[in-house]
């Protein structure tokens, strides 16, 4: 009888947490429906832009061109993009034209990380296109014919997107306008190069190959050098850099200056080749003088600048100026300034960071080239998420091409790009927090029934920490997983160290169908090692205190003893097979929403660079080969996220304590090398640049795999669940973010990283 009324009382639990879980989900599903929501209104100005995924399209049309060695005569213009989102006000019309930009990204991004530009020219009335460059995001450079480098040296896809931007019927063909970050600035000097009138180039036989036809009227390099070629039809050229740049702005300034030098280039055997600071001086070292490896050492030169002083170089102003500099001249450039025919003819306004002079007139004509350089108190990924960069961007293209008619003129800082970003946060809530619901619904079916916890298969947590033993157990492997964490990404890729360089397992990563991504390698290396360092750690903390408590306790030191590997124990073999099962179901819920939202919405939940997109299922394949290396790190974090429990101490402080310990290493290395360069333009090591930068979407990946990697367990009894779940979504996110080496090979160019 009492046997009855348990399981009674049991069955009864579950059918009222049966209807909390359908309350969860719903609650989930209201947070991702408004994220959506307000993203959409965001990107489409209320309803009034009209935004189309474009894939492998194509248009002609015609322009009438009188070439150097022949007669005027209608030319073909061929436009294509491979993949792009467009953005149309909803009244750009054959009377009433608009302007038209294209914007492209950097290396290992895609066309989402523009949309704090696009989304900001179209709600003043542009006509805008962001476009995936070759073998990034969607683009498998089918359009292009040749291989992508070539089609990036040549500029190709971003003049293509122009063309295609040309002959549609709503745009304004005289002003067309390009614009990149980083890799795509320098698509843009690339495009305006390809495209532009320059002398000689107009011939018939570059005019039916589609070059130098004129095009593009205007163009912007995002976080990469000036353009040096510029054709007479460009009206307006500009640069929007960091003060801070890891990859460009180097130059020549009129005197000597004490450039800082990154602190890893300095060493015993050539310290007294530079200078200290003391006070207001800067004191040549000498052989004599104590070698101090915590402080920032500076060069005396006036060659190979940091960026932090480009304003004050040769090539800033030879780029604004249209000549280079005599010794006569005031070298400085104006920040934000507008110059035209050599002069300065407009300033910036110091509290609004613009330099429009009237409000939307634009400065720039037929008659009237301008050049403008914007820089702020940034580092070069942080130009994606800066207000004051949007403002720049915005800026520069009401000086160059003015507010179109019927439009009211909005001020560059009145921006709302940030608010689609703020509110993906309650998406990311939403979707990822939906997995737990649906696994409680899933758990309570009767296939999925013996998968869920019982009674006995989570053990009590053990004691709040009082003895200090216990203490040095609980944070020792916190402390030292974080600090391993940090360490070895620093030394991944770079320096002596060079773990991967060392290992030579570059080939445990094949392609399938010819797909192989950027740097996924690397960060999936990084994750087995710290999956290997933590149960290392563990083991050897777990072996210390058995011997203690054998010595100690003699014959009862069971009772003493913990268990810190059970997260990866198996109750029955039959869950071997179900648990990927519902890890499968939980994974393709998860996309599938994410696919529905975008096909409705053409909405994708990004904060920065972390970005919840749709992929190409041809790729599903090879990202899939990925998931077995990246199951090691999430399986292990999983399993030992159950140790940092203890008795008493709330769930959200122990959540807490275990993304801590697995994020703030990250955290701490990114966050102080960052602000270091930015406060004083040398880099703490300068040759993990790059790496560091395409980390970032690490530190939330990590941070949302322990929440949901605490929760899965208490539900299940073990980490195998979670561990799947988490190694499949952080690997499809990881790879349908980053570029591809696919069925037309990509070559790194250097010059244009990012």
């Amino acid at each position: 009888m009492q046997k009855g009324k348990a399981k009674e009382t049991l069955q009864g639990w579950y059918a009222n947490k049966h209807k909390w879980a359908f309350i969860m989900l719903a609650c989930c599903i209201i947070l991702v429906l408004l994220a959506v929501l307000v993203g959409s209104m965001v990107q489409t100005a209320g309803w009034s832009v009209k935004v189309e995924d474009l894939r492998n399209v194509s248009n002609t049309g015609t322009k009438n061109i009188t070439p150097t060695d022949g007669e005027a005569q209608d030319f073909t213009v061929r436009g294509s993009v491979s993949s792009g989102l467009l953005f149309v006000p909803k009244k750009a019309s054959e009377t009433n034209k608009r302007p038209a930009i294209v914007f492209t990204h950097g290396y290992l991004n895609n066309r989402e990380m523009q949309l704090q530009n696009v989304i900001e020219m179209a709600r003043r009335g542009y006509v805008v296109l962001a476009i995936d460059y070759a073998e990034h995001g969607h683009n498998d450079d089918e359009q292009t014919g040749k291989n992508s480098m070539m089609a990036f040296l040549q500029g190709d896809t971003m003049i293509n997107a122009a063309k295609y931007l040309y002959n549609l019927p709503y745009v304004d063909q005289s002003r067309i306008g390009v614009s990149g970050h980083s890799m795509g600035g320098g698509a843009t000097s690339l495009a305006l190069a390809g495209d532009g009138v320059l002398e000689g180039t107009q011939t018939v036989a570059n005019l039916k190959a589609g070059k130098n036809m004129g095009i593009i009227s205007a163009g912007l390099v995002q976080a990469n050098n000036a353009p040096s070629s510029i054709g007479s039809n460009v009206i307006a050229a500009g640069v929007v850099k960091a003060s801070a740049d890891e990859f460009f702005f180097t130059g020549t300034t009129k005197e000597p200056i004490y450039n800082p030098v990154h602190k890893d280039r300095v060493t015993e055997d050539n310290y007294f080749n530079y200078y200290l600071k003391k006070g207001d001086e800067y004191v040549k070292q000498t052989k004599d003088d104590k070698f101090h490896p915590n402080k920032q050492y500076y060069n005396l030169t006036n060659t190979g600048v940091s960026a932090i002083f480009y304003l004050q170089t040769s090539q800033a102003y030879t780029f604004t100026r249209g000549v280079a500099p005599t010794e006569s001249d005031d070298w400085e450039t104006i920040n934000g300034g507008i110059y035209a025919n050599g002069k300065l003819v407009a300033q910036p306004d110091g509290r609004k960071h613009v330099s429009v002079a009237q409000k939307g007139a634009p400065l720039a004509s037929a008659t009237q080239s301008i050049r403008a350089i914007y820089e702020e108190k940034e580092t070069h990924p942080m130009n994606h998420m800066s207000t004051k960069t949007a403002a720049n961007v915005i800026d520069f293209w009401y000086n160059a091409f003015g507010t179109p008619d019927g439009v009211s003129y909005k001020a560059p800082t009145n921006q709302t790009w940030w608010i689609k970003e703020t509110f993906a946060i309650f998406g990311f809530i939403g979707i990822f927090g939906m997995l737990l619901p649906l696994t409680d619904i899933l758990l309570g079916t009767r296939l999925f029934a013996s998968l869920r916890a019982g009674e006995g298969d989570i053990p009590e947590a053990p004691l709040l920490l009082r003895k200090p033993r216990k203490h040095v157990s609980y944070w020792l492997s916190a402390i030292l997983t974080a600090w391993f964490g940090a360490w070895s990404l620093k030394n991944l890729t770079t320096g002596d160290i060079n773990i991967m360089s060392r290992l030579h397992i570059s080939g445990l990563f094949p392609a399938a169908k010819g797909f192989v991504y950027d740097n996924i390698s690397s960060i999936a290396v990084w994750g087995i090692l710290c999956a290997c360092f933590a149960i290392a750690v563990t083991g050897i903390i777990w072996l210390i205190n058995h011997c203690i408590n054998v010595f100690f306790h003699k014959d009862d030191f069971a009772n003493y003893d913990e268990h810190p590997f059970d997260g990866f124990k198996i109750r029955s073999w039959q869950n071997v097979l179900k648990t990927p099962i519902l890890a499968a179901i939980l994974v393709g819920i998860f996309y599938g929403v994410i696919t529905l939202l975008w096909r409705w919405t053409t909405v994708d939940l990004r904060f920065w660079t972390f970005d919840l997109r749709v992929f190409d299922l041809d790729r599903l394949p090879s990202m899939l080969l990925y998931v077995p290396f990246f199951f090691i790190f999430y399986m292990v974090t999983a399993a030992l996220s159950k140790n940092y429990r203890v008795k008493d101490l709330p769930e959200w402080a122990t959540i807490i304590i275990n993304v801590a310990a697995n994020t703030l290493g990250l955290i701490i290395l990114i966050g102080v090398a960052n602000q270091y360069y930015i406060n004083t333009g040398a880099m703490i090591s300068s040759g993990n640049n790059l790496f560091y930068i395409v980390c970032y979407p690490i530190i939330p990946c990590v941070a949302v795999a322990t929440i949901l990697s605490r929760r899965l367990y208490v539900r299940t009894g073990n980490a195998w669940l979670a561990g799947i779940v988490n190694a499949v979504i952080m690997t499809i996110l990881a790879c349908a973010n980053t570029s591809v080496s696919g069925p037309v090979q990509w070559y790194y160019y250097p010059t244009a990283a990012m």
